[in-house]
């Protein structure tokens, strides 16, 4: 018990210690430069997507020469085209440049697409028996190219639209929505009735917290294993046990390594986060156009409290793990082998919650869930989608610190035994003898 009461100053000063060694390191300041410069520009990406919509622009000739057209014939074509709103709407940019000639000759307009003027010439006639609309659409695109189907889709659009209008009515009529009000199931009406954006938004970002938790889970668990290997194979580790107990050292190295990776998350995550925040004024100054919303896809305060507990008690658990089972080496090289039946461990928790995603309101998702190698996952999963309940969530957190506390005890004793253990090969037998010794 003396030396859980005498866990500091000793295991504060390891820890300074390799934070000091692991921060200030080249490899971790260039590392974390790049890591927050891609971060940044992967936010990016709808900006640059919509830059690269915006440079190019199919130019289509339209040729009306059939008689008694709708009279929104252009509207309608130019929203299967371009989307919501109409073809005198120029306040945003076009991925079809429309040009509409009425009762034009069918010759001048073919002597204009033969310039290059135009990408593509579409020229509306009626059948003279049936008297429905008949197309003509002359490109050197590819037939099955997206510009050549769209197109396609518009007449198919145009033509119903005209059967429609001659039959008294209109698509408007048609599609005109139904009095229709969706409810939830709950007749108290307290439970949200989520759209399918809302959904696959919510999807999108649990698999990306998910994908974080996963990736500093390893990373930097790597990093205290790594770190107990190299300062045994350099003999150090002996030098220090003259100052400090292996419980001071292991507390030192969890806390030091743990704070320098939760650095280098934290640079990475205010890249992600000022990122998002300049989508808006980035995509408005180079598209001189409205900014997009940069909408945190469903990121509030809720799912980001729970990620940054549910993240920070996930990596103490596996970092005390990662500790004691790189003590049990004496060279780098062998961490990777010591630590493989923990890295086992963390892939089938990330598996689980990728499939779980799938099927939140399943049983074993929520059983799960509740088993502290697996709820860093699972929990943050069920949170963002917006599937559990307050008392799950604080029940989760429970027996993740008693899993951490019982981590501590059985790590210590590991600890304390693999650090004097060189040359020998780490089987579960020594493992599970190192557990059973105390200092």
């Amino acid at each position: 018990m003396s030396g859980w009461r005498n866990l500091f100053p000793n295991a504060w000063y390891v820890a300074v210690r390799e934070y000091r060694s692991r921060a200030t390191s080249r490899s971790f300041l260039i590392g974390t430069l790049i890591l927050a410069v891609v971060a940044f520009a992967a936010t990016q990406l709808p900006v640059l997507i919509d830059v690269a919509e915006g440079t190019s622009q199919t130019r289509v000739e339209i040729l009306a020469t059939a008689s008694g057209l709708p009279s929104d014939a252009l509207t309608v074509v130019d929203q299967v085209l371009n989307g919501s709103g109409t073809a005198a709407d120029s306040s945003s940019h076009k991925p079809y440049a429309l040009s509409w000639f009425v009762g034009g000759d069918p010759a001048s307009a073919q002597s204009t697409l033969e310039t290059g003027k135009f990408d593509a010439l579409l020229i509306i006639d009626r059948d003279p028996t049936s008297r429905d609309l008949a197309f003509i659409l002359r490109t050197d695109m590819p037939s099955d190219g997206r510009q050549a189907q769209m197109i396609t889709s518009a007449t198919r659009m145009l033509a119903i639209e005209d059967g429609l209008v001659r039959a008294g009515t209109s698509t408007a009529s048609v599609l005109a929505p139904t009095n229709l009000k969706v409810l939830p199931v709950s007749s108290s009406g307290t439970a949200a009735v989520h759209s399918i954006s809302q959904e696959v938004s919510s999807t999108l970002l649990s698999t990306g917290l998910i994908v974080l938790i996963f990736m500093a889970i390893i990373t930097y668990g790597t990093w205290v294993a790594m770190s107990v290997a190299e300062e045994k194979g350099s003999r150090v580790m002996e030098l220090m046990l003259n100052a400090t107990t292996p419980l001071q050292m292991l507390a030192g190295k969890v806390i030091g390594n743990g704070a320098a990776g939760l650095t280098q998350y934290g640079i990475i995550l205010g890249a992600i986060v000022v990122g998002l925040v300049a989508q808006g004024p980035i995509h408005q100054a180079v598209l001189s156009g409205s900014g997009t919303s940069g909408a945190f896809g469903g990121l509030n305060a809720p799912v980001l409290a729970a990620f940054v507990v549910l993240f920070a008690l996930g990596f103490l658990l596996y970092s005390l793990l990662y500790a004691a089972l790189g003590s049990m080496v004496s060279r780098q090289e062998d961490v990777q082998s010591a630590t493989s039946p923990l890295m086992m461990l963390i892939m089938i928790g990330y598996f689980m919650s990728i499939f779980g995603l799938q099927a939140i309101d399943e049983t074993w998702v929520r059983i799960a869930s509740f088993i502290p190698f697996f709820s860093p996952y699972l929990m943050l999963a069920r949170v963002s989608v917006g599937h559990v309940e307050v008392w799950e969530f604080g029940l989760a957190v429970v027996f993740l610190l008693v899993a951490i506390a019982i981590a501590l005890v059985v790590a210590a004793r590991i600890y304390s035994a693999g650090v004097l253990l060189y040359g020998q090969r780490v089987g579960f037998r020594q493992i599970l003898k190192a557990a059973r010794v105390s200092r």
